[in-house]
């Protein structure tokens, strides 16, 4: 059965695992995410003692370095949560002297609480859904241990070796908590913007707690388990950027195709001159007359030069893909994650004519689970009374 009741619509939202950044300008943001919420953690007994004044400049001043530190970067909205400020604008591109910049934030609050059931009968209650019977809450704990399980301690920030290539393969065949018509089925069940936003609404805080379980079982330190999660908003608002230009170029099907058929080419061109060359082989093997071996060989150094020229002319149409989606966002990931992705919505999108709402409803998600991961880090170094102490000597540092 599906989900019990008829989903309501909720605001923006959506989902999809994460790939890896690009080694170029992806490595600070991890840091800087980390100064964030130990600028914003509060230790109570600290923080609470100072009058409002006094927390109000200190808030803007904090606010103020982190703007500085992440401009230019996917995470640069993450110090609204040090303002409390009003919802932030949605991910887009300038243009400067220097080409275009993604600018982002990581989401304004969506309402995740769970889907009633449905209309009761006068005089009876409404009852919650709790689980999906094609999604199960299984998935969500086996999502959130897997996430753990790839995340590696170390200076400064540890290490989330995850990506939307591995979440693909880990769940393309194993399946775990997932049961429906097969994968394709159970893709076509869940990407719908409202299935997207009904599912996240229904699981988003049984993942994170189910994240801090499997923390705990690992036996994370408390500043690792932060760490952590701050690693998973990270991923979420890349991916969430990536996915957005994967949504915004104008001809991706086309482009697809074009490279598909390129590709195609390649095999062959490669096919024919393997066979021309164990043919060649074989002739001088056999002693065979040398004008026949000379013709052979030309065969094989016209087929090669085929063969260079398709080889370009598929690069030549993969940095073509690649740029077309960068313009939109996605500048922190690395080629081969980008194509996966485009290739991934471009399957949705011959199939699914929603597949683009999809897309973009996928993002919100992303970004609402980066917001509220940054939050879950937030609360525990408040709960911990983690606030670095005041430099002595200066004012409003």
């Amino acid at each position: 059965m599906k989900l019990e009741q008829k989903l309501p619509k909720i605001p923006r939202i959506d989902s999809i695992p994460n790939p890896q950044p690009a080694k170029a300008g992806g490595g600070r943001l991890l840091p800087l995410t980390l100064l964030t919420l130990l600028l914003i953690g509060g230790g109570a007994a600290f923080w609470l003692t100072r009058d409002g004044e006094t927390r109000a400049q200190w808030r803007h001043q904090a606010a103020e370095a982190i703007s500085n530190a992440t401009e230019g970067t996917p995470l640069a909205g993450l110090n609204d949560l040090l303002r409390g400020g009003s919802p932030l604008p949605p991910v887009g591109v300038s243009s400067g002297p220097s080409g275009h910049t993604v600018y982002g934030t990581v989401a304004a609050p969506i309402d995740a609480t769970p889907p009633p059931q449905g209309a009761a009968a006068p005089g009876q209650q409404t009852q919650a859904v709790t689980a999906d019977s094609t999604v199960r809450p299984d998935f969500i704990e086996d999502l959130a241990a897997w996430l753990v399980s790839q995340y590696k301690p170390g200076r400064p920030t540890g290490t989330l070796a995850v990506s939307a290539q591995r979440a693909n393969q880990r769940y393309g065949v194993k399946m775990t908590g997932l049961s429906g018509d097969g994968r394709a089925g159970i893709l076509r069940y869940v990407f719908h913007p409202a299935m997207i936003q009904g599912l996240y609404a229904l699981y988003v805080d049984r993942f994170l707690d189910a994240v801090q379980r499997a923390s705990a079982a690992r036996a994370l330190p408390p500043e690792q388990c932060r760490l952590l999660l701050l690693a998973v908003a990270e991923r979420s608002v890349l991916l969430a950027v990536a996915l957005e230009g994967v949504a915004s170029v104008p001809d991706l099907d086309g482009q697809i195709k074009k490279l598909e058929w390129i590709s195609q080419n390649v095999v062959s061109v490669n096919s024919q001159m393997t066979q021309v060359v164990f043919d060649l082989d074989e002739l001088r093997e056999n002693e065979a007359a040398q004008s026949r071996i000379d013709e052979m060989q030309a065969r094989v150094t016209t087929l090669a030069a085929r063969y260079r020229k398709a080889l370009e002319d598929r690069e030549a149409a993969r940095r073509a893909l690649v740029a077309a989606v960068r313009k939109g966002g996605g500048q922190t990931f690395d080629e081969d994650s980008l194509l996966f992705l485009a290739h991934w919505v471009d399957r949705r999108l011959r199939t699914e004519p929603q597949a683009l709402a999809s897309v973009r409803s996928a993002a919100g998600v992303l970004r609402d689970l980066a917001r509220r991961c940054a939050q879950t880090g937030l609360q525990q170094d408040t709960a911990a009374g983690a606030l670095p102490a005041p430099v002595q000597g200066g004012q409003g540092q």
